[in-house]
This record gives C-alpha cells, sequence and structure tokens, in this order.
C-alpha cells in the first residue's frame, strides 16, 4: 500500500507533495544539530506562557529521565515534550477526529507509569504544527486543515483515562521494524506481570503478554525499560478538555 501526503499553504493554494523522511528531517523547530526537546525550550523562551521551561539538568547523565524542568506560579514540576507534525490520518478508525488526535507511544505510558506510582506526576506538553495535510491512499483521501499550538496536562490524568471503563484504543504498527515478542509468565514473570498490570488488554487467552517494543526490554538496576521502536500508541483526542489544556495557540 502507498502513502501519498501533501502540504496546503493557506497563502498560496497550490498544494506540493512531501515524504515521511521530509517530515522526520526537515521539521520546522529544528535547526541543524539542534535536538527538538532544545528547540521546544528556546520557543517557549519566546512566547507568552506562565512555564518556565529548561532541560532538566540529570538528562545530561541519565537518559532515562524526563526532558524537562518546569517552574510556574513557584512550584517546580518534572516535565516531557511530544513533538508532532504529522497528523495521525487513520484515527477515524479508532474513534477520534484526525485533526486533534494525539498518539503516545505504549513504551513511554509504561515508563511514566513507573514513575507516577513513584510519586511523580509528569507534566506532559504536546506541541503540534501538522505539516502534513492530505494524504491520498489509493482511492481513498484523508484531510486535516493547518493547525498548531501547545497543548498540557498531567500524566496522571491520561493515565486515569487508561484505566477507565472507556479507555484509549491502541493502534499496533504495521512495519516489521516495529514488531513486538510475546513473554511467558513462567519464562519472564515479572516483566510480563508489569505489562499485564499496566494493560490489562495484553494479557492473550493463551497465557502470553504481548510486548510493546521491538527490542523486548533492558534492565537497569531493579527498573524494567521497554527497548526499541515502539511497536504500539495510545490515540487521544486533544479536544478532550477535561484532560488537555490549551496553552498557546
Amino acid at each position: 500500500m502507498t502513502f501519498r501526503l501533501f502540504k496546503c499553504d493557506p497563502v498560496d493554494p497550490p498544494v506540493r507533495e512531501i515524504s515521511f523522511k521530509d517530515l522526520d528531517n526537515k521539521a520546522f523547530w529544528c535547526k541543524l544539530g539542534e535536538e527538538k526537546e532544545e528547540a521546544f525550550v528556546k520557543y517557549c523562551k519566546k512566547i507568552p506562557s506562565k512555564y518556565k521551561i529548561q532541560i532538566h539538568p540529570e538528562k545530561k547523565t541519565n537518559p532515562y529521565h524526563p526532558d524537562l524542568l518546569v517552574e510556574s506560579d513557584g512550584i517546580e514540576q518534572i516535565g516531557e515534550v511530544k513533538i508532532k507534525n504529522s497528523p495521525f490520518f487513520f484515527a477515524e478508525k479508532h474513534g477520534v477526529n484526525p485533526q486533534f488526535a494525539l498518539t503516545m507511544d505504549l513504551k513511554d505510558s509504561f515508563n511514566y507509569t513507573r514513575l507516577l506510582n513513584e510519586g511523580t506526576d509528569l507534566l506532559i506538553f504536546i506541541w503540534v504544527r501538522w505539516e502534513a495535510h492530505v494524504m491520498v491512499c489509493g482511492d481513498d483521501v484523508y484531510r486535516v486543515k493547518p493547525m498548531q499550538g501547545i497543548w498540557v496536562t498531567n500524566f496522571s490524568k491520561l493515565r486515569a483515562l487508561q484505566n477507565g471503563s472507556n479507555p484509549p484504543e491502541i493502534h499496533w504498527y504495521k512495519a516489521n521494524f516495529r514488531q513486538s515478542r510475546s513473554y511467558k509468565y513462567g519464562e519472564e514473570p515479572e516483566f510480563a506481570t508489569q505489562l499485564a498490570d499496566f494493560d490489562p488488554r495484553l494479557s492473550r487467552p493463551d497465557g502470553t503478554v504481548k510486548g510493546i517494543s521491538s527490542n523486548g526490554y533492558i534492565r537497569s538496576g531493579q527498573i524494567y525499560y521497554p527497548s526499541g521502536q515502539s511497536s504500539g500508541s495510545y490515540v487521544f483526542n486533544l479536544k478532550n478538555s477535561s484532560v488537555f489544556t490549551r496553552a498557546v495557540h
């Protein structure tokens, strides 16, 4: 199946085709040699905002540490930023309008859940600017309007949705390099149990538990971290005002 992406300029009506590679390598926030998180911090210093944001100092020595240190109303919090420039055009299949669909990797949510259980509720920023506006897939055409802005939420709110009676649906990626393995309780009981406790939908009738990343996991001390590419994502709705607040338009 072939996907074609197009960008629509509201000033210049003709559309131009772009590629997924364009989105990866020429994202609007990135300068040569600049990390996306650093670009986000610099951007936030230029706009009116109640948040004072910097890269967390511990990130230099601990790659697993959350990205951001955030100060607001005299209170410091640890934060993360999700930077999105390509819409999830298939979000309607998961009950969400693609215009406002937010995908979040299961492996990230797994790590954030451990921190939440330890008493750290991350502040999550979602920085959106749709660079692709039309996707053509065979005879089907999917569209979103140009949109940009920053939304914010606490991870505890996302986790409450995940544990609720109507949890966000999971989108499993089809690319071979993202596929995960399964785990048996008898062979790797601790990680299998952690996955099942994280989301019961990962448990299968045959007694195995579906993994959430391509390279299994790594262990640092007593902590398990999913490793490799994420195998699936939750699909959230940015229009859910009980969860997401639009901080910057």
